[in-house]
């Protein structure tokens, strides 16, 4: 499919083993990576050399993730800074997406109202708009254990934000932890999907979220994603409707740490099944 590359996501990695993982990648076979907003703080100084590095692997930076601050809690213009930075280190690096997770609960501050979202929407919006000035484009990315966890806040977060600079991220994860009918969903809002992440979790972990640590650094838990074809997500499906959408351009891989595998093997086993079994590689 000459219209769809594969791209590996680096966090399984973490930031010590950030630059270990493009090896790995590489020797997978993905043409891209998918990586957190850590990587502005190692490189934004030294762009030229990471670039050099991708070379070196053959690989290219296709996406940015960040976001997911407390709301509640953040400091907005701060936010919005941060998010236009990050967008300026993908244009030096060649990429163009910028991926943003909502904004997460408060526990020490609930929302009274959903128009309380107002202001963080606004900023994410206003994101959206300044990085688009620099071509780089910015998806939300719903999640579980956020303010946009359904489709009526996902509609009401980018309508209060911006739908026409703000488009989506669609993570088949996500949709089936919501029970969010997939295909129906990605069709409605087909002209809003600017980026796919894929994944597979088994049924018996898409079960409710509980929430983890103390005080502030307290989140959600997350279901496991799986090695591609140990779980019970219909990959095959989330594929075939993206490409009767006419989707085009990246899709990343995701997967969690497993006990007994190396990072390397997942990223191989996962690649490996993309390309058997859902024709996404040529």
């Amino acid at each position: 499919m000459s219209d769809i590359d594969l791209a590996c996501h680096t966090a399984p990695w973490g930031k010590e083993g950030l630059i270990h993982s493009f090896s790995d990648i590489e020797r997978a076979r993905y043409r891209g990576i998918e990586t957190t907003a850590e990587i502005v703080e190692q490189f934004e100084d030294r762009v030229g050399v990471f670039n050099e590095i991708l070379v070196q692997h053959k690989l290219e930076l296709t996406a940015i993730t960040g976001g997911g601050s407390m709301w509640p809690g953040m400091n907005l213009d701060e936010e919005v800074e941060r998010g236009v930075n990050v967008a300026r280190f993908l244009k030096s690096a060649g990429a163009r997406l910028l991926v943003l997770y909502p904004p997460r609960p408060n526990p020490d501050s609930p929302l009274e109202d959903e128009m309380d979202l107002l202001p963080a929407a606004t900023a994410f919006g206003e994101i959206a708009r300044r990085t688009q000035e620099l071509g780089v484009q910015t998806c939300l990315h719903p999640e579980m254990g956020t303010y946009v966890d359904s489709p009526k806040m996902i509609q009401k977060f980018v309508q209060m934000a911006d739908p026409e600079a703000l488009k989506l991220c669609i993570d088949n994860g996500f949709l089936a932890e919501a029970k969010i009918p997939m295909e129906s969903y990605i069709k409605e809002h087909k002209k809003q999907v600017a980026l796919a992440h894929i994944k597979d979790i088994k049924s018996k972990d898409l079960k409710p979220r509980k929430l983890i640590g103390k005080g502030k650094h307290k989140e959600m838990s997350k279901p496991h994603a799986c090695e591609f074809g140990k779980g019970d997500l219909k990959l095959s499906d989330f594929v075939e409707t993206l490409l009767d959408i006419g989707y085009s351009g990246w899709i990343t891989v995701e997967f969690d740490a497993e006990k007994g595998k190396t990072l390397g093997h997942l990223a191989q086993a996962c690649h490996k099944y993309s390309e058997q079994h859902l024709d996404l590689v040529l």
